[in-house]
């Protein structure tokens, strides 16, 4: 593909067109000289803003950790299985194999 130089939209017709590697670029339908073109303004940068959070969390007094006796002891439960048994009535070992 041929270099047709920089491409450029006429600021007065907003025509578009290249320059063909000139050193000015003049638009072919006005004429208007681009480098005479009205600077454009910059964007307004918008504020961050921080958006608080309510938080109602308390933090409990720390007790005495419950561990998995004392939780059933306390709530009178007694585990019919004894340990190492699935409900299923497989042994742990079962289920390497």
């Amino acid at each position: 593909m041929a270099n047709l130089g920089k491409k450029f939209t006429c600021f007065k017709c907003e025509t578009k067109f290249y320059d063909f590697g000139k050193p000015e670029a003049h638009c072919p339908k006005c004429g208007a000289n681009q480098k005479n073109a009205p600077s454009r303004p910059k964007a307004v940068k918008k504020d961050k803003t921080v958006h608080l959070i309510e938080d109602d969390f308390t933090q409990e007094a720390e007790g005495e950790p419950i561990t998995e006796d004392t939780f059933e002891e306390g709530l009178g439960f007694q585990s019919p299985r004894a340990e190492g048994v699935d409900p299923g009535d497989l042994r742990m070992d079962d289920y390497d194999e």
